[in-house]
Parts: C-alpha cells; structure tokens; sequence
C-alpha cells in the first residue's frame, strides 16, 4: 500500500537547544481511486471514489481504537484524536507517532507512559458518522469560552467565499466532509483545511495540526461540512474557537451547549445567507 512518503521527520517541539523531540512520519494515502460504473442511460464512465482505511492507534503499545479515515493527514488525526480524548494533554510528551499503511497502524509513544485503560474506563457514545467514543467525564470538564471577539457578516462572507473556491475531494468524487480553520481578519486567511470520511476524523486532524504548530483559537473561524452537534461544540470549546459555522445544521444538544459554553453557532452558512443560533451579539453588520 504506497504512500506519498515514507521519510521520518525530527521535530524539535521549542526553540531552545535541549527542546525535546517529536519523531513523525508523514504517510498520507491516495485521496481516491477510480472505478466504472453504469449511468442511467446504460452508459458506462470513470468515477472517483474517495478511500476509506482502518488505521489502528496504538498508545505506548496499548491499543486505544480503529480510525476509518481518508488517510490524508492521518499523523495530525491521532494527534488531535488523543488532544481532544485527553489521552495526552501535552505535546510535549509526546515523542514519536508512525503511520505505517502496511500494518494499518499508528505507533504513539509518550516520555512518561500512559495508562490507557484507567483514562478510558468511561465512555459515552456520540453522533459521530456511523458511531463515536469519548472517554471520561468529559462534560464536567469544559470550561466555557469568554470572548469579546467579534466576526463582520463580511469577513465571514470571505471565508466561505475562500472554501468554496478550494480544489476539494468532495468536488471530484463525493461522500466525504470537510473542516478548515480560518483567521478571523478582514480577509479570512485560510489556515487548514481538512477532508475526511468523518466530520470528526476532520476536526480532529486539524486539532492536531493547531497543537503542532502552536495555534490558539480565540482569534480563529472553524468551519464544517457537518452538522453541529454537542460533540462538535465541545471539541471547539476545547479547542477555544468562539465561532463555530456550518454549511448544515445543528441539533437541539449542541445548540444548548453552544448557548452555555459561549459558542456562536452559524449554520445554513453560504455567501450571501447564513442563520445565527446562538451569542449573535458576536456578528457585525455594516451600516
């Protein structure tokens, strides 16, 4: 099962000498493959599919879970697969995660060790596409987002403006969803942008790629392809981006999240046209 690359990057996690060092392996898969099919007509022609692969996460050789994921950042999807569990809460003590296709797995050791079985000794199953896990007493946990941040209907005009012009897997084939995370400024510099299987895999991922490089989010805009629920609400809440939007929907559990853990939820999102659920106070509207 070939991959872009199979190289080992050492990444020094600080600026000073004695910085530790996160070894990483950048093994991204195919974003889809082609097959024939028969159209109405009796016609056959060429389709994209987007790929779908089992990548088993392994915690200091305990294993943790399956991910099915499109395989395309799959080093930055543990990452924030395990942030957002609160698996591991420092990136420093991480100090080596490989991706190897041909096992179908992702080998993640910690300098500390981590005992994986008492982190995920509860679990609550959420609305993740097809099913989802969290561990812990997660709820109890999240610490709402106070913000006087402020998004102008233009500048959120930009950033779907900016998404849609993107190159994107679900234009050529279908069947996947997408996240991004773009800088709250006039323009909307887009930042990540991330398409999975999963709406969560995409989330995730970005997550991991904001811990790697040492973003924060209360000056960020997430967008998503999927619906908003409490699940999607917390992971922004842990990630502390005050403004969370969609081009779907949202569900009663995340709208009472978002409206308790300071959330502002845009959703129905297109240029031209959005609705706000909840803190509108955030949203500028020219004279």
């Amino acid at each position: 099962m070939p991959t872009d690359t199979e190289a080992v990057f050492d990444i020094p996690l600080g600026e000073t000498p004695d910085a530790p060092i996160l070894s990483i392996t950048r093994a991204r898969r195919p974003a889809t493959q082609t097959t024939t099919v028969i159209a109405h007509d009796g016609q056959t022609r060429a389709v994209e599919v987007p790929g779908e692969h089992a990548l088993t996460v392994y915690l200091d050789k305990q294993e943790v879970v399956t991910l099915m994921t499109l395989g395309q950042a799959p080093e930055a999807l543990v990452m924030g697969y395990l942030r957002n569990q609160r698996l591991v809460n420092d990136l420093a003590e991480l100090a080596a995660v490989h991706v190897d296709w041909a096992t179908g797995a992702c080998a993640v050791a910690t300098r500390s060790g981590v005992d994986v079985a008492t982190l995920t000794a509860k679990r609550t199953i959420t609305t993740g596409c097809g099913q989802g896990t969290m561990f812990g007493d997660w709820l109890d946990t999240l610490e709402p987002i106070h913000s006087d941040a402020t998004v102008s209907v233009e500048t959120l005009d930009a950033a779907l403006g900016r998404i849609l012009a993107l190159d994107t897997i679900y234009k050529r084939s279908g069947s996947v969803h997408g996240c991004a995370l773009l800088r709250n400024t006039d323009e909307a510099p887009l930042l990540y942008h991330v398409e999975d299987v999963g709406r969560h895999n995409a989330v995730d991922a970005i997550s991991g790629f904001m811990w790697l490089d040492e973003e924060t989010g209360p000056d960020k805009i997430f967008y998503t392809t999927g619906r908003l629920t409490s699940e999607m609400v917390m992971k922004a809440v842990q990630m502390r981006v005050p403004f969370l939007v969609s081009r779907s929907g949202l569900t009663q559990m995340g709208l009472a999240m978002a409206q308790e853990m300071g959330v502002t939820l845009v959703c129905r999102a297109r240029v031209g046209r959005h609705l706000v659920y909840s803190h509108p106070e955030r949203i500028t509207r020219g004279a």
